[in-house]
C-alpha cells in the first residue's frame, strides 16, 4: 500500500493528493536520500582515511626498514671491504713466502749440488796430508834412531844429506797438502755461505 492511500484514508479524501503532499512527500524522499548519500559518503570516507592511515603506517615502516636496510648493507660493505684488504694482504703474504720458498729450494739445491765434490776434495786432501805426515814421521823416526845408533862406521855424510833433502821434499809436500786441505775448506765454507746468503 502506497502512502499516498495511507494519507487519503486518514483523511478521508480519496481524490489524488495535494500538491503540498506531493512537494512534501519529494522533499521528504531528497532529504532521505541526501541523508542516506551523506552517511554513505562518510562510511566511504572513514574507509578511505583508514586505509590512508594504514598506508601510510606502512609506508613509514618500510621507510624504517630501508633505512635499516640501508645501515646493514653499509656495515657489511665496510666489512667486505675490510675482509678483501685482508685477503689481498694475505695473498700478498703468501706471494713472499712461495718466493722466499722457492729461493731457499734454489739454495738447497744449489748446496747439494756444489758441497758434496768440495767434501770429497777436502776429504781427499786431508787423506793426502795424513799419508805424508804419517811418512813424514815414520822418516823422522828413522833418522832418530841412525843418530842414536850410527853403527859400526860412524855417521855417513852422504845418507844424512839424501835424507835431509827427503825429509825437506817430504815436508814441502805435506805443507803443500795442507795449504790444499785449507782452500778446499774454505772453498766449502764459501758454498755454505753464499747458499746461506740467497
Amino acid at each position: 500500500m502506497e502512502i499516498t492511500q495511507v494519507i487519503r484514508r486518514r483523511r478521508g479524501v480519496t481524490g489524488p493528493p495535494s500538491v503540498r503532499a506531493q512537494i512534501l512527500l519529494t522533499l521528504s524522499a531528497f532529504l532521505c536520500g541526501t541523508v542516506l548519500a551523506a552517511l554513505l559518503f562518510v562510511g566511504i570516507w572513514r574507509h578511505t582515511a583508514a586505509d590512508g592511515a594504514r598506508a601510510q603506517a606502512q609506508q613509514a615502516q618500510s621507510h624504517r626498514l630501508v633505512l635499516a636496510a640501508r645501515g646493514r648493507i653499509a656495515t657489511l660493505t665496510g666489512r667486505l671491504e675490510q675482509e678483501r684488504s685482508i685477503v689481498a694482504a694475505a695473498l700478498q703474504r703468501e706471494t713472499r713466502a712461495r718466493r722466499a720458498l722457492g729461493s731457499e729450494r734454489a739454495a738447497l739445491d744449489l748446496l747439494a749440488r756444489s758441497l758434496p765434490p768440495r767434501l770429497q776434495a777436502v776429504n781427499a786432501a786431508a787423506r793426502g796430508l795424513s799419508a805424508r805426515s804419517s811418512t813424514l814421521v815414520s822418516e823422522l823416526a828413522a833418522l832418530q834412531r841412525y843418530l842414536r845408533a850410527p853403527g859400526p862406521a860412524g855417521v855417513d855424510l852422504g845418507y844424512l844429506t839424501a835424507q835431509a833433502r827427503y825429509l825437506a821434499s817430504s815436508a814441502a809436500a805435506a805443507s803443500s797438502a795442507a795449504a790444499t786441505l785449507v782452500g778446499e775448506a774454505h772453498a766449502a765454507e764459501a758454498a755454505a755461505v753464499g747458499v746461506r746468503r740467497k
